[in-house]
Order: structure tokens, then sequence, then C-alpha cells
């Protein structure tokens, strides 16, 4: 029953009350009231658990909406991340190609070199026959470098750096085969053995480092102003008796380490 209804109600008992009504009315129209007051309770009770629900299930539908609209950010979030993926991974397959090719490139590269130091290295022993066989000179292949390495007496005389006669012959027939290796480098290396300069050539070459310095050099410039060689493609270097190949306790060994290496070597 609504306000109104229970005013009106109220109004009527009021009346008859005023009317002088008999007390059997008077006990009903008050039953009535307490009849009309316990279903407003109810009522008022029924809307307030209406009320009640009603805000629970707001609450349930803003969590509802707040994980929607986390769900729906997680998603932006993951689909961000399989595009960086996708990204990162074309990226990858891209370095993978680049690198295969560069290894590709690198390996034909490298047996062209092989291939040019097989017939450098033919070549040569053709060419140095005698030489090698009585081991004044020695051919080897290490790591993709050719080097020829000549026992000092071949090329010089004790103490000397002026290249013998049959040591410039030979050094000729060598650089002919170097000539056709145009896109190798030539490093001349010079070594001793650990005897240290005697007296008389103190005052030129005070140690072992000048003397085989200056070996070295001269080998080089040999090959650049009589045999031709672009100066572009040469180096010197000195070793003294520091890197020896053989005991230099034996007479035999020290004459091992009395040498000088020639080696065809990649650019850089």
């Amino acid at each position: 029953m609504d306000k109104t209804n229970l005013f009106s109600l109220l109004c009527l008992i009021c009346f008859i009350l005023t009317s002088c009504v008999s007390k059997n009315q008077y006990v009903e129209l008050e039953n009535e009231l307490t009849s009309t007051q316990e279903q407003l309770e109810k009522e008022q009770k029924q809307l307030a658990d209406l009320q009640a629900r009603y805000k629970k299930s707001q609450d349930v539908n803003m969590s509802l909406l707040n994980t929607i609209e986390d769900l729906k950010f997680e998603l932006r979030q993951e689909k961000i991340a399989v595009t960086e993926k996708e990204q990162a991974i074309a990226e990858l397959d891209l370095l993978r190609r680049q690198i295969e090719d560069s290894l590709k490139e690198q390996i034909v590269e490298k047996e062209q070199i092989i291939s040019e130091l097989d017939k450098t290295r033919i070549e040569i022993e053709s060419s140095l026959k005698e030489q090698i066989e009585q081991k004044d000179i020695k051919i080897e292949e290490i790591e993709g470098k050719l080097k020829v390495t000549f026992i000092d007496k071949i090329l010089f005389a004790s103490g000397s750096v002026r290249i013998k006669t049959k040591g410039k012959e030979v050094i000729l027939k060598l650089a002919d085969s170097f000539r056709e290796s145009a896109n190798q480098n030539i490093v001349v290396e010079g070594h001793t053995d650990d005897v240290q300069i005697g007296k008389a050539l103190q005052a030129k070459f005070p140690t072992n480092w000048e003397l085989s310095t200056a070996r070295a050099a001269v080998v080089v410039r040999f090959l650049q102003d009589e045999a031709g060689i672009e100066p572009e493609r040469l180096t010197a270097s000195g070793f003294s008796y520091y890197q020896p190949v053989a005991s230099n306790e034996t007479e035999e060994g020290r004459r091992e380490n009395r040498r000088i290496e020639i080696i065809l070597v990649p650019p850089r």
C-alpha cells in the first residue's frame, strides 16, 4: 500500500472516531491499520533487498566491465608483442640470409685462394725443383698462406746483406710465380740464429735485430726494383733470433734458423 492510501485510511479512521463509531468498528479499523503497517514494512524490506541486490549486480557488472577492459588491453599488448616478434623473426631471417651469403662468398673466395696457392706452389716446385731437393728451399701451405723458406746461405754470405747472384736468380723465378697471384700480398721475414754479431760488423749491425730486418728489406727492394712486384703488396719484417724453428745448440739447428721467409698472404 502506498503512502497516499495510508493517509486516506488514517483520515477515515479519524473521521470515524470523531463520529463516535462503535467499538467493533474501531477494533476492525485498528486491525486493518496494523495489517497495513506490517504489509508496508514487508514491502519496504523487499524494496531494500531489491536495492541491495541491484547494487550488488551493478558492482558485478562494473567488475566484469573492468575485466573486459583489462582483457582488451592484454589482447592489444599481445598483438603488439606478436607484431614485434614477427618483425624480430623477419630481421633474424634477413640477417641469417646475409650471413649465409657472406659465408658463401668467403668460401668461394677461400676456394679461389686455395686454388691459386696450389697453382703457385706447383709452379714454384717446378721452377725451383733443384733447390727444393737440396733442401735449400722449403714450401709450406699454412692456414691459407703459402710460405717459401730460404736457408740464408742461398741468398746471403755470412754477415752480409747483399744478395748473391744465385740468390737473385732464385728470387726472380719465385717472383714469376708470385706475379700471377696479384690478389695476394707478400711478406718477407728475416730470421737469424742466436750467435752475436761479430765485432767487425757491430758498427753496421749492432744486433741480430738490425741484420734480420736489413736482409728482409733488401729482398723487398729487389722484388720491387728487379722483379717488378708492386710495392703496395710488399712488407718487410725482422725477428732477430726470437722465432727459431730449430735448436740453436747445434750447427744444423742454427743453419735452419738463419733464414728468409717469403709468405703469400690474403690482403687485409
